[in-house]
């Protein structure tokens, strides 16, 4: 009966519940690139923002290669530096 019990500090036994594919994630980071270059302010509320740029863009930029997560990074951020700024001159 004990070897049925995981142990709680040991390596976990079954893998993660989904791994985003990689085509998934590129399609993704390239529809929301998109879509922040041809908006002239966050097309998203506050917390569909936070869902999008917090949460979704991480796990995608986590499925590719450290290079290419990094060139994805860096273009995403300055989109969302601009809108930041359009935001700030807008206010």
């Amino acid at each position: 009966m004990a070897d049925r019990q995981p142990d709680l500090f040991g390596t976990p036994s079954a893998p993660p519940a989904y791994v985003v594919p990689y085509p998934i994630a590129v399609n993704t980071l390239t529809r929301t690139l998109e879509m922040l270059r041809a908006a002239e302010r966050w097309p998203w509320d506050p917390d569909l923002k936070v869902a999008r740029m917090e949460r979704n863009v991480p796990r995608m930029l986590a499925v590719l290669p450290p290079e290419e997560a990094a060139d994805w990074r860096a273009r995403i951020d300055a989109e969302a530096a601009r809108l930041d700024a359009a935001a700030a001159t807008a206010a």
